[in-house]
């Protein structure tokens, strides 16, 4: 793909950039003669971008839908940008196209602006991740055009690069390269970008999707139920997997304490984290919550090596580091970084608000440029690829063994993201030869060893990926609990498995909970009436290749449990597990 270049803008008129983004959306207003403004959105910067579908049929946004979402939560969808490549997403008992939750946010955006600006906005500049091709800014600027005037897409390093290069002492001369370190709250992305005389080009991105601020407040959050929720797991249970309207507000107010604390440690020391429900006050400190971060911002230097290296630029020729996003204000951010490149790194007082304000000051790309118009991406062509592509990589997780199989035998992916149509799935499914699940008797009931809740240690599953079934491996934290009817339920909270391939890293992240009921007989677990919601994303790098929800089939395992250790396995994956106590 060519290199495009973006070169700073000036002109009449008022504009208004926007940066969508997984957790959050910012926007900055820009008028002739006045520095930007921020646009408030009920009086912070950070306009949620989940989305609820009310009993009326209305899309709410922002604090309104996740608000709703507590009474209502079948009919929330917390990260839409994550299922940009979903076509439709089920709200509750009604499929709403991607297009339409994304356009209910913008358009939130675009009243506000035209609240706060006084008079008619002229002009959108809207930012994209650095890695998504043409289909998803097809979709991006369909949801936009229609609630926003004069909308021109702009890559995310870019707008970064463009606002440091404005400030004084901080331009990068004409040659040199800088890198944008993007710590968002739902994803981390990195770009090595080169100034020429026109603008900023693109040499190099690079992205992981298991690190973001919520990685971080997952991490507070596990930490304190290593602490104070073992001392009344009921209880923690109730925080952790709630089933209640009140334990749902309660598990929401326990993920904004992590959050807030985590904050505050950006200014602070130490400070207090409320525990609702255990109505317990932890002291939380700066050097625990580092050791907490030390690993996930490990994988974020990673990251920016690899884009170095694709970039075949040495790390001495690094002119600036960038940070964008609001995670990266941590301080720790900046140690781990100045260790790594021996180069203080640039930060802002608002680094959520850098990308949204750069992008207002980036004339927007040549019309050679531009991404194909939104009436091209309904072609027939492009609606069958797109099918295949995400057919190929939905996938089955027997309940207990989290055996990962295609779903459809009609496609794959390619380790260089092109769909095709000749591949032959693993089902999974029981030969012919195998016996029937069996009833439940006083010969088949449930093994009293594994009862009791369970955390995964790790696990490896095959995902099937340039012709060739891959071992993925990870998925710690995620835990499985059985009743002594057999009932039983299975919990992901962020569950990552990755694999390298090809020199890529891949990344699966499951997101949901499952219900379902179990025998053992003779080794074998056999599974039934499970009922399943939500999410499974395939990540190559930072390009998200697929989305499905979380589908999880009836069937059987083998498995084996001694005391305190739980194993499942068949001739494809594995999985090792803990008792909690």
């Amino acid at each position: 793909m060519p290199r495009r270049t973006f070169s700073l803008v000036s002109g009449d008129g008022v504009r208004l950039g926007i940066d969508y983004g997984t957790s959050n959306t910012v926007a900055v207003l820009l008028s002739p003669g006045r520095e930007p403004r921020t646009v408030l959105f009920d009086g912070s910067p950070l306009l949620p971008s989940g989305v609820c579908l009310d009993g009326t049929g209305r899309l709410l946004v922002g604090r309104d839908a996740w608000h709703t979402a507590l009474s209502t939560p079948a009919a929330f969808e917390p990260f839409p940008k994550q299922h940009i490549d979903d076509g439709t997403i089920l709200l509750g008992d009604r499929e709403v196209p991607v297009q339409e939750l994304i356009a209910a946010t913008l358009a939130r955006v675009g009243e506000e602006a035209a609240r706060i600006a006084g008079e008619p906005v002229t002009a959108t500049t809207l930012t994209y991740p650095a890695a998504w091709g043409p289909e998803r800014r097809r979709t991006l600027l369909a949801a936009a055009e229609p609630v926003l005037p004069a909308v021109e897409l702009v890559p995310e390093p870019v707008a970064a690069a463009n606002l440091f290069t404005g400030m004084p002492r901080q331009e990068v001369p004409v040659g040199r390269c800088a890198v944008v370190y993007d710590f968002g709250a739902g994803t981390f992305d990195v770009s090595v970008v080169r100034r020429g005389p026109a603008g900023f080009e693109i040499l190099a991105s690079e992205g992981r999707a298991d690190c973001g601020g919520l990685d971080i407040d997952a991490a507070v959050v596990a930490r304190l139920g290593e602490t104070v929720g073992r001392a009344d797991q009921a209880t923690w249970d109730r925080l952790t997997i709630p089933e209640s309207t009140g334990d749902r507000r309660a598990s929401r107010q326990l993920w904004d304490n992590a959050r807030t604390a985590k904050e505050v440690l950006s200014r602070a020391t130490s400070t207090l984290l409320h525990v609702p429900l255990l109505d317990a006050d932890v002291t939380l400190g700066r050097e625990e919550l580092e050791e907490l971060t030390a690993p996930i911002l490990t994988r974020t230097v990673e990251a920016t090596r690899a884009a170095l290296a694709t970039a075949g630029i040495a790390a001495t020729g690094v002119a600036a580091v960038y940070l964008a996003g609001g995670s990266s204000r941590m301080p720790a951010v900046s140690t781990v970084l100045h260790r790594a490149f021996d180069l203080a790194p640039i930060l802002v007082e608002q680094p959520e608000l850098v990308v949204a304000e750069g992008s207002v000051r980036v004339a927007p790309a040549a019309p050679d440029d531009a991404p194909p118009s939104p009436a091209a991406a309904a072609s027939p062509t492009w609606r069958r690829r797109r099918v295949a592509l995400l057919s190929g990589l939905v996938v089955l997780l027997a309940a207990a063994a989290v055996t990962v199989v295609p779903l459809l035998s009609s496609g794959r992916v390619d380790a260089d993201g092109t769909a095709s149509s000749s591949a032959t799935a693993h089902t999974g499914a029981p030969s012919a030869s195998v016996s029937p699940t069996p009833t439940a008797t006083a010969r088949s009931r449930v093994d009293s060893c594994v009862l009791g809740r369970w955390r995964m240690e790790t696990s490896t599953h095959n995902n099937e990926i340039d012709d060739f079934e891959r071992p993925f491996t990870g998925g710690a934290g995620t835990t499985l609990t059985y009743a002594a009817n057999g009932a039983f339920t299975l919990e992901y909270r962020n569950a990552t498995w990755s694999a390298t391939i090809n020199g890529a890293r891949w990344t699966q992240r499951i997101n949901g909970k499952a219900h379902g009921n179990a025998i053992h007989k003779d080794g074998i677990e056999y599974s039934s009436g499970v009922r399943s919601n939500g999410t499974n994303n395939l990540y190559r790098g930072s390009e998200q290749r697929s989305s499905s929800s979380l589908i999880l089939p009836a069937g059987e395992v083998r498995y084996s449990c001694v005391d305190d250790n739980l194993r499942f396995f068949d001739d494809n994956s594995s999985s090792e597990w803990t008792k909690v106590k």
